[in-house]
C-alpha cells in the first residue's frame, strides 16, 4: 500500500503529539506517561502499522531528548497500536464506555510487556514518574522488585491508558468532518464524512 503525503504527515503529527505530551508529563513528574495518544489516534484512524510507526518514531525521539530508556519499550508501543486498532471492532473510541474498558485492557497489556524490560534491563528504574509507585510497593510493602514493578506498572499503566483513551475519544469527537473524512477508521467510529 502506497503512503500518501497526508498519511505520512498525520503519522509525523501523531509522533510529535506523543513526544510533546510525554515531555510535558515528564517535566511535571507525573506518575503516568500519556505517550500513546498519537499511537492510538494513528492506529484507530489509519491502521495499526501506521500507529506502530508513530509510536516507535516517538520513542526514538523521546529517547534522544527526554528519557533515554524510552526506546526499550518499542514492543509495548507496537502492541498498543495493534490492540487499539483491533479494539475498534468493539466500539473502542466510538463510545465512552468502550474507550474506558479498552483503556484498562491496554493498560494491562502495556504493563505485561513493559515489566520485563523495566526489571531485567533497567533493574526497576525506568526514569519516569511511575518509578515512585514502584518504590512504594518495593519499600513500603516489602515486595520483590518484580512484584513491585508489576503492581506499579499495572496501576499506573491502567490509569494512563484510560486517560489516554478518553483523550483520544474527545479529540476524535472534536475533529471536523472535513478532516475525519480522510480516514478509513472514521467509518468504524461512526464519524460521518460530508
Amino acid at each position: 500500500m502506497r503512503a500518501s503525503p497526508f498519511k505520512i504527515s498525520f503519522i509525523a503529527f501523531c509522533a510529535a503529539l506523543n513526544v510533546g505530551v510525554s515531555s510535558l508529563v515528564h517535566l511535571l513528574k507525573l506518575p503516568i506517561y500519556l505517550d500513546s495518544v498519537g499511537t492510538i489516534l494513528a492506529s484507530v484512524l489509519i491502521g495499526p502499522l501506521e500507529g506502530a510507526a508513530a509510536g516507535v518514531l516517538a520513542l526514538l525521539i523521546i529517547s534522544l531528548t527526554v528519557v533515554p530508556t524510552a526506546i526499550a519499550y518499542c514492543a509495548t508501543a507496537i502492541a498498543i497500536a495493534f490492540c487499539s486498532s483491533f479494539f475498534t471492532r468493539f466500539k473502542y473510541l466510538a463510545t465512552m464506555r468502550a474507550s474506558i474498558l479498552g483503556g484498562v485492557l491496554l493498560g494491562v497489556i502495556a504493563a505485561l510487556l513493559s515489566v520485563p524490560v523495566t526489571v531485567y534491563v533497567f533493574h526497576g528504574a525506568s526514569l519516569v514518574g511511575a518509578d515512585v509507585v514502584t518504590a512504594f510497593f518495593h519499600r513500603v510493602t516489602d515486595r520483590s522488585l518484580l512484584e513491585s514493578v508489576f503492581l506499579g506498572g499495572l496501576s499506573t499503566d491502567s490509569i494512563d491508558k484510560v486517560a489516554t483513551s478518553l483523550l483520544c475519544f474527545f479529540l476524535i469527537k472534536a475533529m471536523p468532518v472535513r478532516l475525519t473524512s480522510h480516514f478509513a477508521g472514521a467509518r468504524i467510529l461512526s464519524v460521518k464524512p460530508e
